[in-house]
Formats: structure tokens, sequence, C-alpha cells
């Protein structure tokens, strides 16, 4: 079938159902491709963070009992009493205190102790030779004292010994049963005398990691340095028995390699226990070098993705069936009134050609259509010359020469008809010129510009439509000025809102430690977080929503860290000196992240508990470049230490920020310290 003789309705309905069509497949696709991605990279980060959340936990708890036994070992290095009874109380009563304890024990070399090693040979806690050995465990359930064994050839005393420093063991059997021992040299004067330290069971850690869960099935377990397994909830044999190179299969040997380098990643896989497809997550245990395994079934990490992208399909579908819906009513819309006025022309042609000229169009039709009959009727109304004169005007105006005019010399009706079609060519050619200004306008963004010849009747109805659509225009595109800026607002509210909960996550996760280092470091990290949040802050609040006023942000900035510094009023003063300037965000996050570390450095190291003195943040603008400077009247940058190649994350951070904004930063060491940053 050639297209020419498809009906109008199937036309309009295919090119209307295909531009839907092409539009909604394109953007799904680039929906779920976006959608999807960011999906995928959730779930893995969710599984990383879980695998790193337990990672520290357990280091954690190994630095724990690494500095127990280490205490013992310091506490005998300056014990001096040689009262053997008394040692083997504190022991006991380390262990009673430290339920997951497996051991505790000190281990001296021969007459090392006391020099009395003859009197106690066999004794209780001794072995044949009357070595001070005692060894308190919990091997059968209840605390007992033993003599060590194996002290001549094991790892957890020969090393020691060895390297006169702290050793945390490969795991071993020690009397069937699976440990790994902290053990520290004790030194006297230099010189070692014998070992202090503690068993910790791993089948406790078995116990522990067994009723990790992970998404839906997946679950967790440990090993040591060269992938020997520790724990696993299924397989209790593999433990101290299988390492992850005996398995054989590529992805677990490469894990193993990470493992061995202290490495965290993650690797797919088959697992061996169930036969699904796996993604293996491992974590470095700092202490020991151990790592923590957690292995998820792939489907279950991308189940949420799958279903997210069913429903968009889904949506996309329905979408599709709903637009082809309109298109048949819109369609049906238009070609009804064109059917019916065709029809009444096939009738006015039959009966003209049989020469019944009393024929005459029905005006039952859509109002958007109606003219047609109706000038038709007219047109028939009159006599064959004025018809002809009639359609070679019409003809003439439809090819756009608004100039012609009616020749006819008639009188009476026929005049005021020639009259009427020059009258209308004079109207239709003013309303077009002023119709196409206004139009122009629009073109050029300007909504301003009125129609000012309005016309009669339809011709009304044509310049007030574009009248009316220059208006809809006009406030569109005002509405879409004013929801931009909303939405930018929200983005930058959100971003605000998520920067201030990372800062109260890490708030809460400094209250877990007590190493000042530790805390020092959430505090900086916090301050640095908090000021990327209080910058978009700033936009949020800002009336372009590009820029800031610096001064503003740089005020709210010192407040906030001196908060976090706990300042004593009145001792140190933070003066502030900002041109009025406002930055965009390119610029200003670097910038307020520089000030942060540098006022923070000032607060930490320029003053003495007590002493007074003043912080200086000043920001000029000379016409071709800025000038901040940011220092303090304290102590003074010490003379051996580069800035520059510091090991300080916050002065390397600075550097690199300075770098980002293609400035130059120098340090000025009179009167104190002042960094002074140029950039354009």
């Amino acid at each position: 079938m050639r297209w020419k003789n498809v009906s109008l309705k199937v036309k309009l309905i295919f090119y209307m159902v295909m531009g839907v069509l092409l539009v909604l497949a394109s953007t799904t696709a680039m929906i779920i491709s976006t959608v999807t991605t960011q999906e995928e990279a959730l779930a893995y980060q969710q599984a990383i963070e879980m695998a790193r959340s337990y990672a520290n936990e357990f280091n954690g708890d190994m630095k724990a009992n690494q500095a127990i036994g280490k205490t013992i070992a310091t506490s005998m290095s300056n014990y001096d009493s040689s009262d053997r009874d008394e040692v083997n109380n504190m022991l006991n009563a380390i262990l009673v205190t430290h339920p997951t304890l497996l051991g505790t024990y000190v281990a001296y070399e021969p007459n090392a102790f006391d020099s009395n090693d003859e009197l106690y040979v066999n004794a209780y806690g001794h072995d044949v030779t009357g070595r001070f050995i005692p060894y308190w465990n919990k091997m059968n359930g209840t605390i007992e004292l033993d003599p060590l064994l194996y002290y001549d050839t094991s790892d957890y005393y020969q090393l020691p010994k060895k390297l006169e420093t702290d050793v945390l063991t490969e795991p071993y059997y020690y009397e069937g049963v699976f440990i790994v021992s902290y053990a520290s040299p004790i030194m006297k004067n230099g010189t070692f005398i014998g070992i202090g330290g503690v068993d910790v069971s791993l089948y406790y850690l078995d116990d522990v990691l067994s009723n990790v869960k992970a998404f839906d099935t997946g679950y967790a377990f440990m090993t040591s340095n060269s992938g020997m397994l520790l724990s696993h909830p299924y397989n209790k044999q593999w433990i101290g028995n299988q390492t992850l190179y005996d398995f054989g299969i590529a992805d677990f040997s490469h894990a193993a390699d990470d493992i061995k380098q202290g490495k965290s990643g993650h690797v797919e896989t088959i697992d061996q226990i169930t036969g699904k497809k796996v993604v293996m997550f491992y974590e470095p245990i700092r202490t020991g070098n151990f790592s923590f395994v957690l292995v998820v079934p792939k489907d279950e990490i991308f189940a949420g993705v799958m279903a997210l992208r069913t429903k968009l399909l889904f949506i996309s579908m329905a979408a599709v069936i709903f637009m082809a819906a309109i298109a048949y009513l819109i369609a049906l819309s238009v070609t009804s009134p064109i059917k019916q006025i065709v029809a009444g022309f096939k009738k006015i042609s039959d009966d003209a050609v049989k020469g019944k000229l009393d024929t005459r169009a029905s005006n039952d039709v859509e109002i958007d259509f109606r003219e047609i009959p109706h000038g038709l009727n007219e047109i028939l109304d009159a006599v064959i010359t004025p018809v002809r004169d009639t359609i070679r005007v019409t003809n003439a105006l439809a090819k756009g020469e608004l100039e012609t005019r009616s020749k006819l010399d008639v009188q009476g009706e026929f005049k005021q008809l020639a009259d009427t079609l020059d009258d209308f060519a004079e109207s239709l050619d003013t309303m077009i010129k002023d119709s196409n200004s206004v139009l122009t306008a629009v073109q050029n963004n300007d909504f301003s510009r009125e129609i000012h010849v309005h016309g009669e009747g339809d011709f009304r109805i044509l310049t007030e439509g574009i009248d009316r659509t220059r208006e809809t225009l006009g406030l569109m595109m005002e509405e879409r000025r004013q929801i931009e800026q909303i939405r930018k607002k929200e983005i930058h509210h959100r971003i605000k809102n998520n920067l201030q909960v990372i800062s109260s996550l890490l708030d809460l996760e400094s209250d877990k430690f007590h190493d000042h280092r530790v805390i020092e470091a959430f505090r900086n990290s916090q301050n640095r977080v908090i000021s990327m949040a209080l910058v978009h802050e700033e936009l949020y609040r800002s009336e372009d929503m590009e820029s800031i006023d610096f001064s503003d942000y740089i005020i709210k900035l010192v407040n906030d860290l001196s908060r976090s510094y706990i300042l004593d009023d009145g001792k140190i003063n933070v003066k502030v000196h900002i041109d009025a300037v406002f930055l965009d965000m390119d610029v200003a996050i670097p910038l307020g992240m520089i000030v942060n570390e540098l006022v923070s450095n000032s607060l930490k190291h320029a003053f003495r508990s007590g002493d007074k003195g003043d912080i200086l943040i000043d920001l000029s603008f000379d016409g071709e470049k800025f000038t901040l400077v940011v220092g303090d009247n304290g102590a003074g940058f010490p003379e051996d230490v580069n800035f520059r190649e510091t090991e300080s994350l916050g002065l390397q951070l600075v550097t690199t920020l300075v770098d980002q904004i293609d400035g130059t930063i120098e340090l000025e060491r009179t009167e104190g310290t002042r960094f002074r940053i140029t950039f354009k």
C-alpha cells in the first residue's frame, strides 16, 4: 500500500506513537543505565563498609589483647620483688578479669627470675628444669596453672627472644587448641631475660564470625596473613588446615596475595559451599596482618537493582500504551470534522457538475473548522464572475500576495463582496505583519511585545491566540527560571544535609575511641566536612545560586572552629578582614578548606594552654588577583620543617588545594607564622 493512500488518522497515530516510543525508549534506557549503575555502586559500597566495620572491630580486640601481653612484660621488666606467688596471683587476676583470653603467662630464662630454679624442680607451674614458666589457662574450661610447653622451639618464645620486640604469632595448635599468642620480651638493663604474654583461642573468633550475616545468606570468615582459614561458619574442618591457595582457584589465590600484602579488595567467584556466584570482599586487620572476609551472593547484592530496572521498564510500557490511546483520541478529533467537511464538499461538487448551484455545505462541524463550510456557502451565493474574481484574489492571498485587490467594476452586493475581499486582504496583511513582529520578538526571548492589530471574528481568535501564547510562554519561561532556582537550592540543601549527617557520624564514631590522636583525626575530618557543608549552605541562601559572600562564610567557619576547639574567652582572638567578594563554589570550597586547615593548625599548635594571642584571616583583591593571608603571632612554624614536604595531612591538603585553584603559597616566619596565598 502506498503511503499517500494511508488515512490521515492512521498517519497521525503512527507518527505520535512512534515519536513518544522513541523518546521514552531513549530516556528510559538512559535512566535505567544511570540508576542501575548508581545502585550497583551503592550495593558494593554497602558490602565494603560492612567488611571494613567488622575488620576495624576485630582489629580493636586484637590491639587490646596485644596491649595486655605487653603490659605483663613491661610490669615484669620493672619487677624487683622476686616473689613467684605474687606473679602467679597477678597472672590469675588478669585471666579472670578478661574472659576472652585463653591464657596468661610469663617465661624466664634459666635462673633469670630469682636464681633459685633448683628449688622449684617439678613444682606447681614449673617443669623438670625448675624455670619460672607459669601458664594460667582455661584449656579445660576452668582456670588451671600448668608449666609452659615447647618454649625451646615454639615461636611464642623464640621470636620475642630473637627479635627483642612484641610478637603476634601465626595461628598454631597448642595441646590440641587452635590459638594465637601475643608475646613481648622482658628486658633488664638491655638484656633479654624472658617473655610475658597472653593466648587467645581462635574458636572464640569462629563463634563470633559464624553469627555474622550479610544481606540474606551472606556469611563471613577470617584468614591469617598466609591465607589460612581461622574460622568458617560451615566447614569447621578447614579451620587451621586449609588456605585460600589450597582451593586451586585463581580468584582465591589473587585474594590471598592481596591479604598477604595487607590490601583490601573484592573478587567475583563461585562459592565452594553453595555453588552460587558470589562477591568475596576482604579487609585487612592490621594487628597481626589477619583479614576479614565477607562472602555475599551476587544475586542478593543486585536484587534491588533488578527490581528497580523491572519497575522502570513497566512504567515505560504503560506510558507508551497511554500515549497511544491519547494519540488515537487526538487523531479522531482532527479527522472526524475533516471527513464531515470533505463529504459536504463532495456533495457540492457533484451537484455543481450537474448544474445545481443551490446546494449548500452543512455548518454543523467543529468550531475550528466551521468557517470552511460557511465561507463555501457565501461563495456559492454569488454569481460566477464574482466567484472567479474571488477565487483569483483568494488564490493570490493563499500564496502570500497580500497586496492583491479585486478589479471588478461591480455595484451593490457584488461591490460589497469585492470591497470586503479587499478589506480582508488589507486586514490580513496588517495582522500578519503585526503577528510576525510579535513572533520575532518571542524568538528573541522578548515577551513584552503585544499584538496591536486583533482583527475581528476568527482573525481575532488567531491574534488573541498568538497573544495568549506569548503571555503563556513568558510565564513558562519565568516559572522555568524559578523552578531552576528551587532545584539548585534543593540540591545545595540536600548536599549540606548529607555533609552534616557525615559530620554527625564522625562525631559519634569518635566517641568509641580514647586515643587522642584518633579523636583528633576524627575532629579534623569533621571540620573539613563542615567547611564544605557551609559552602553549600551559603549557596542555598544566596540569590544567584552561583556564588557566595565569602566574608560571611569565613565568619561562620571560624565560629564553628572556635566551638570545635573550645577556645578560652578572650585568650585567643580571631581577626577576620575580608573584602566584599563573592566567589563561586569551585573556588570557595578549596579556599574554605585551606582556611580550615591553617586556622586549625594555629589553634592546635601556635599557643600553649593559657596563652593569649591573635589569629589573622585577611582576603583582599587588587583588581587582578586575590591575596589570602592566614597567620598567628604564636610560637612560630618550626625552622627545620619544610611545610611542602611534611607528613602532616593538613598541610599536604593545603598545598594540593592551592594547586587546585592555580595559586601560589609562601610561608613567612616573622612575628609568628603567616601563610600568604595568591590566586586569580
